[in-house]
């Protein structure tokens, strides 16, 4: 035999001893696989490849060559924390107040409700009385005439000085009248808040 050939022979020799020992190998892995039991909620399926070279799973060993796989499911999800408990309205933070109301308290309401009905009353006469001052005022600015014997000079100064005092009483009225109208206003609200109470 020739030397080219037996350098030829001698590499198949050692590719086929270890192919033997390679499936021996996995096969005694599939074997214990097979043999120790699996951990809970694990499962062992093995890695094969076909003769087209594509990979493919099975459930029991399917040559030599299979590679057992365990396939161990995911871990539980933490549990969610606990929603903070909800906040209680303000109703329930405190007894709701009695809706029956005292003798006492009924009796002092009603008192008040009188007096403010007798306010009431005596602004609104004032209002009339005050208008009628007014409109004297007014009528007698309107009809005043100046003195006969004002030279033209006097007579245009005496003009601008009762516009002036027009204007003045004007504001004054205006002043007059709106200080009664906020007291009638605040009467007004405090007899509606008296007459729906606990609301």
């Amino acid at each position: 035999m020739s030397q080219a050939a037996a350098s030829r022979g001698r590499p198949r020799g050692r590719r086929s001893v270890d192919v033997s020992l390679k499936g021996v190998a996995l096969t005694l892995v599939a074997a214990l696989a097979c043999a120790l039991p699996a951990a809970a909620g694990e499962t062992v399926v093995y890695r094969c490849l076909s003769a087209d070279g594509s990979i493919r799973f099975e459930a029991n060993p399917c040559g030599a060559d299979a590679a057992a796989v365990t396939l161990r499911p995911s871990p539980p999800s933490p549990p969610s924390p606990p929603s903070p408990p909800s906040t209680p309205p303000a109703a329930a933070k405190r007894p709701r107040e009695a809706a029956i109301e005292s003798p006492q308290s009924f009796a002092l309401r009603q008192q008040r409700l009188a007096q403010i009905e007798s306010e009431l009353g005596a602004l609104a006469r004032e209002r009339a009385a005050l208008r009628e001052r007014h409109a004297d005022e007014r009528l007698a600015l309107a009809v005043r005439e100046p003195p006969a014997d004002l030279k033209p000079a006097q007579r245009a100064a005496y003009e601008k000085a009762r516009v002036r005092e027009r204007e003045t009483v004007e504001r004054r009225q205006v002043k007059e009248m709106e200080f009664l109208e906020r007291r009638t206003a605040r009467l007004e609200q405090e007899r509606v808040r008296l007459l729906r109470p606990g609301r």
